[in-house]
């Protein structure tokens, strides 16, 4: 059994960050675990104290004790790092821009390891793309053509799309009644949520889901539904997610380049994981038409795309309420999430591409 170690600089749970990418190394680990390809993963992360968790049948995570608190989360580093990597047959470095992520590929580079690199969207370091760090990997692995198109170095990429976890996000086992427009994710200015709230006619439910972690924002969307049939859910766990996907109309991803206060980010959204989740459970999904979102949207087959807050309210005029149609759009989106973007298809891509890579270090580890 050959271990790859994962690198995250936060893991996807209360007492570090929910949030996707977390949850894709989380979920692209138990793939890896289960492709009959012989590996197990660990995630590296961090915390106050040593720990260990086992996640799931051939999934660990250990928990390295923090050096010291950063000023910014992603930056965090443990003096045991090189340790964590000892045994590791391959390294994969996950939030590529971050501190954290800079010294790890240099320790795994130092250790002979073979290293894979993906990028989630964090970034508070620019230091290693300055001096090209991520040319040192043997893959970059992005998550969306859109995500590939940020890399611009050396190191070859191969584009690996999805990781849902489509055994806990399914469709319910008999029909249930569709109640509302939903939004998952996280309340952020990026996110869009404020577009939503302008789009969907005051007397059209709408259920925004997610943590606020923005306070001005959250009180600019509380401003902004005032009048209007919006109900906010601010501690949803997995399992009452799931149960707010079967019962959507529509799930919106109404991110933006351009936030409501002209702040500009250049990669919004590098895949959309509360997307591929609703279409799981039989949903379809209407997302901006930007970033890497409409690489997982067949518009008039798994859901729809947009451009502007008026064409985004005439799309939920015209689905809500033609349950024979958003349930047949939601069939095919399924399908599509299954056959493509399921935490078992992207597993079994990526634990080809580990293979590979260790098999092409053999000569190198043998010299080392």
């Amino acid at each position: 059994m050959r271990k790859i170690a994962y690198l995250t600089p936060l893991y996807f749970a209360d007492e570090s960050y929910i949030g996707g990418g977390e949850r894709h190394p989380t979920n692209l680990a138990r793939g890896v675990a289960a492709s009959g390809e012989g590996f197990s993963v660990e995630l590296v992360s961090f915390g106050q104290k040593a720990d260990y968790r086992q996640l799931a049948p051939g999934v660990g995570l250990r928990i390295l004790p923090a050096a010291r608190k950063p000023s910014n989360p992603l930056d965090v580093l443990s003096w045991d790092l090189p340790e964590a990597f000892a045994d590791a047959s391959l390294v994969h470095v996950h939030q590529a821009h971050t501190r954290c992520s800079e010294v790890g590929i240099l320790v795994a580079k130092q250790l002979h390891k073979p290293i894979c690199v993906t990028d989630h969207g964090g970034d508070s370091s620019r230091l290693g793309a300055y001096y090209g760090l991520t040319d040192l990997a043997d893959r970059i692995v992005p998550v969306s053509d859109f995500s590939a198109s940020f890399f611009q170095g050396r190191a070859p990429i191969e584009v690996i799309k999805g990781g849902v976890d489509v055994d806990t996000f399914t469709p319910p086992e008999s029909p249930v009644e569709r109640k509302y427009v939903l939004y998952v994710g996280r309340l952020l200015p990026h996110k869009g949520i404020d577009r939503l709230i302008q789009a969907v006619p005051s007397d059209m439910p709408l259920i925004v889901c997610g943590r606020p972690t923005n306070n001005a924002y959250f009180s600019h969307l509380n401003q902004l539904a005032a009048g209007k049939n919006v109900h906010f859910i601010t501690d949803a766990d997995d399992a009452r997610i799931r149960e707010l996907y079967r019962s959507a109309w529509v799930n919106v991803l109404p991110s933006v380049h351009r936030d409501y206060q002209g702040n500009y980010y250049a990669a919004p959204e590098l895949m959309g994981f509360t997307t591929l989740e609703a279409m799981a459970c039989g949903t379809p999904g209407i997302v901006s038409n930007l970033a890497g979102m409409p690489e997982f949207v067949r518009p008039g087959e798994t859901g729809f795309v947009f451009d502007t807050i008026d064409e985004l309210r005439e799309r939920l005029i015209e689905l809500v309420g033609d349950r024979d149609r958003v349930d047949a759009l939601g069939r095919r989106a399924r399908e599509v999430v299954v056959e493509e973007f399921s935490l078992e298809a992207a597993g079994r891509k990526m634990a080809r591409l580990y293979d590979s890579l260790i098999n092409a270090n053999r000569p190198a580890e043998v010299a080392a």
